[in-house]
């Protein structure tokens, strides 16, 4: 089989997404989710036959499978159908987020999903049981399951991160003092008193007020540069995230990078170009 060119190949299929995005942003009454699911299938076919050829075909799959998702949204397809693409997409090992496809999938297809992934989750099927628990926290909070959710979250390991999340789920539920209630129990840190020292003068070139300033202006830079979705983009994000965990681990904030991370890697899950480009970076990602 021969290899097609990538320069026409990615040219070509950058096309087909640049008509389908104009055509969704005028409001078009055309259907247009046959030619945005056509888009995603291919670059699927291109990937596993040949790779990414320019390094830019990850960043194309994930505009492609957003412009699925708006053009699902606009002229939603069969409800239970669209669940069964959706789950099999996800256990193939692509990045979609189950809310961005919730408006299509309605109650009838987000109750498939639940249906499918909650018999595999009590078969504990080993080589789908990442991607299994991941679904099933996705569909509860995209059916506004919140004592779903909240069960799923508390079930897991405790990190920081996860229990924001859950605070922010009780608030956003309208639920305050249970979430206020959660968060001074679990967040509140209990610390051991320590014998008192002679505070040392801080020294000049790091000082506390500094490092706040700059840890806020590299979380400003990183959503930046992902905000681009390049490639170089995703490369330079990676090096300013290292950064930023030294600048935590200088001001004592190591968990709170720990959390940030964690939550970055939440909001850009189907970013795949840019989880590679971290692990390259050797930045710790959350599993699961």
């Amino acid at each position: 089989m021969s290899v097609p060119d990538p320069v026409e190949y990615t040219a070509k299929i950058g096309a087909v997404l640049d008509t389908v995005r104009r055509l969704l942003d005028s409001g078009s009454r055309a259907d247009l989710a046959p030619l945005a699911r056509r888009a995603v299938d291919d670059i699927v076919a291109m990937l596993e036959q040949h790779g990414d050829l320019t390094g830019d075909l990850q960043v194309r799959l994930d505009q492609a499978v957003a412009l699925y998702a708006r053009a699902c949204a606009a002229r939603p397809p069969d409800p239970e159908q669209l669940a069964d693409w959706v789950l099999e997409a996800a256990f193939s090992g692509r990045a979609i987020a189950v809310a961005d496809f919730a408006t299509a999938l309605g109650n009838a297809g987000l109750a498939r999903m639940k249906s499918i992934v909650d018999e595999l989750l009590r078969g504990k099927s080993e080589d789908k049981l990442a991607v299994a628990e991941r679904l099933q926290e996705e569909i509860a909070e995209a059916s506004g399951d919140v004592d779903g959710l909240v069960a799923i979250l508390a079930a897991k390991p405790p990190r920081v991160d996860v229990s924001l999340k859950i605070v922010r789920v009780l608030r956003a539920a309208g639920r305050h003092s249970e979430a206020i209630a959660y968060a001074a129990r679990v967040l509140t840190p209990q610390r051991p008193e320590k014998p008192q020292r002679a505070e040392k003068p801080q020294r000049p070139d790091k000082p506390e007020q500094k490092e706040e300033e700059s840890i806020s202006e590299y979380r400003e830079r990183i959503e930046q540069l992902i905000a681009r979705k390049e490639a170089s983009a995703y490369r330079e994000a990676a090096q300013c995230l290292k950064k930023l965990r030294t600048l935590h681990k200088q001001a004592g904030t190591a968990e709170e990078f720990t959390g940030y991370v964690a939550e970055l890697v939440n909001v850009h899950r189907r970013k795949t170009r840019l989880l590679a480009e971290l692990r390259s970076a050797r930045i710790a990602l959350p599993k699961g």
